[in-house]
């Protein structure tokens, strides 16, 4: 007889936490609420609580934040991590300033869990990672001289834009695994999630191909940021892989000849309409421009320049101009399966979807794993299940 599949993910995502009882049940008398109250308040059957509290099952995180919530307890008072388990680092590349919750940390975790059962389908035969940076600072000479050295690995000059072809080699290069998802333009919290498992050293990248272009482009780099520079950790990686994108993407020697270009100019307008002539040229947002023209200006102690408010609006009808990546890649067609499929294949050179069908043909898994493992609707899931599996 199988086991219910939903079970056999629920033991996946879950194995490494349990609930709090005591601090639960602490809160619990404090609020004079039994098994049978706090399952009123949280909407879900006394059942469901006390397979809860039994082990049986665990809660999705939307029900652990209620949980959190109905008792008054922050969420780390609500769950316990089992010592000795090493479990998945997770980084957001958020979308604007959208704060990242507990449940978005957990949410992610939990995919992580389910890419592990994708490591032993890795078709990576190097028996050694390529070299990563012995001890990278946020200092701005030190990340000029490491995206000098990658323009260099790369072969591309520093007065040459950086095409997509190039990052994406870097990755397969640092065996980096490629996850393109289409998470649509404004719904998910993040453009980008990255994924490390310390248990098999294995890096996963899920970008987010309906976005803009020269976002994406830059997210991307970003990515690469953290790859290269993995002892760095929360705010500081961030920082680094930011500036480390930035310094790739528009390197400080093209950044130094705008700025002299840019002061000379009169008008506003004039300046403007510069910045948007070397983004375009560049195949970069007009933000990264500017914030690398004044990052030059800082380490030289120059004055920096100002657009006022006038820039972000323009920043937004160049935006405008150009089509999503989903969009140009299918030639803005609706999106099946197979086209998904293929087109993450052809265009980012991700092993994902050849490990996910071997996966699949050996083990019993539902639509559901997708669904989880991809942050999917269930009816996409069931197309993509339908089609690795036929």
């Amino acid at each position: 007889m199988l086991v219910d599949k939903s079970l056999q993910i629920a033991h996946i995502v879950n194995m490494n936490k349990k609930l709090n009882l005591d601090k639960i049940h602490e809160s619990m008398g404090i609020s004079g609420l039994n098994k049978a109250g706090l399952a009123r308040k949280m909407d879900v059957s006394r059942t469901i609580v006390t397979s809860w509290f039994k082990g049986e099952k665990f809660p999705k995180p939307d029900k652990l934040l209620k949980m959190a919530v109905t008792l008054g307890l922050p969420f780390d008072e609500i769950v316990s991590r089992i010592q000795g388990v090493s479990e998945p680092v997770v980084a957001f590349r958020k979308k604007t300033n959208r704060k990242t919750k507990d449940a978005h940390i957990e949410r992610a975790k939990d995919m992580g869990k389910l890419l592990e059962l994708l490591v032993d389908f890795l078709p990576f035969e190097n028996l050694e990672h390529p070299p990563t940076l012995k001890q990278p600072i946020l200092e701005y000479q030190y990340i000029q001289k490491v995206a000098a050295q990658i323009r260099k690995n790369i072969n591309v000059s520093s007065g040459k834009p950086i095409d997509f072809k190039m990052l994406i080699n870097k990755f397969i290069e640092f065996e980096v695994v490629i996850i393109p998802v289409l998470w649509g333009n404004k719904e998910n919290h993040e453009n980008a999630l990255h994924i490390y498992l310390p248990s098999s050293n294995t890096t996963w990248v899920y970008m987010n191909l309906d976005s803009n272009i020269h976002d994406f482009k830059f997210w991307l780099t970003h990515e690469l940021g953290h790859v290269i520079a993995p002892g760095l950790k929360e705010n500081e990686a961030e920082d680094f892989a930011d500036a480390f994108a930035q310094a790739l993407l528009f390197p400080e020697n093209i950044a130094g000849k705008a700025y002299n270009k840019i002061k000379k100019l009169n008008s506003i307008g004039a300046k403007i309409n510069q910045i948007i002539d070397y983004a375009d040229k560049y195949i970069i947002s007009p933000i990264t421009v500017f914030k690398a023209i004044n990052d030059y200006a800082a380490e030289y102690g120059l004055k920096k320049i100002e657009l006022g408010k006038g820039f972000y609006g323009a920043t937004t009808k160049f935006n405008k101009k150009f089509y999503r990546v989903s969009e140009t890649l299918n030639d803005s067609k609706a999106y099946s399966a197979s086209d998904y499929i293929r087109i993450s294949n052809e265009s980012f050179a991700t092993p994902f979807f050849d490990m996910l069908k071997n996966f699949l043909s050996e083990n019993d898994k539902s639509p559901g794993f997708i669904q989880t493992l991809l942050e999917t609707s269930f009816i996409d899931a069931k197309e993509i299940y339908a089609e690795l599996t036929r």
